[in-house]
């Protein structure tokens, strides 16, 4: 149960798309921020962390503020999973989804890292995801810094990818 919430980061993106507009830096990293907020939330529950399974720009709800800025909450706990005590196979939107996504023995909190690398690579390109265009979005990315985190995020060995708070670290001006 949330509040009402006016638009979602999808609509908006889209809404950018259509008037050939790009994110705003400042308001990819405070969405970013909000999304990593909600995400370390989860993955610290213990004693079993909690797996959303389905970051993506239409589970991403905003709110505007009065700076022309946006809130953002994460939402539809749908395919969200406690840690070791339900493992399905293919969670949520597979253009988002992490590489081990698909084998349950191997879930965990890193899959809602790498979803959350797709999910800035969208808003920083305004291009919807797609794995076989994933390079190409890369190279569109012109702030090192982020483009370092979005490489790390989206590293194809769970390991390798940051945690949450890692990346709050990172945004945290």
């Amino acid at each position: 149960l949330t509040e009402l919430m006016p638009t979602s980061l999808r609509r908006e993106l889209e809404s950018q798309r259509e008037c050939h507009h790009i994110m705003p830096l400042e308001h990819v990293t405070s969405i970013g921020m909000d999304v990593a907020r909600a995400l370390n939330y989860l993955h610290l529950m213990q004693p079993h962390p909690l797996i959303h399974r389905d970051i993506s720009s239409a589970n991403v709800l905003l709110q505007p503020l009065p700076n022309s800025h946006w809130r953002a909450k994460v939402s539809d706990y749908g395919t969200v999973n406690l840690l070791q005590q339900l493992q399905t196979i293919g969670p949520g939107n597979p253009m988002y989804a992490a590489p081990e996504a698909n084998d349950p023995t191997k879930q965990s909190p890193k899959m809602d890292i790498f979803s959350f690398g797709v999910l800035l690579l969208e808003m920083l390109t305004g291009e919807f995801p797609a794995s076989d265009k994933r390079a190409r979005q890369l190279c569109k990315v012109f702030h090192q810094p982020l483009l370092s985190l979005i490489r790390r995020c989206l590293s194809q060995e769970r390991e390798n990818r940051p945690s949450a708070s890692d990346i709050i670290s990172e945004l945290d001006p």
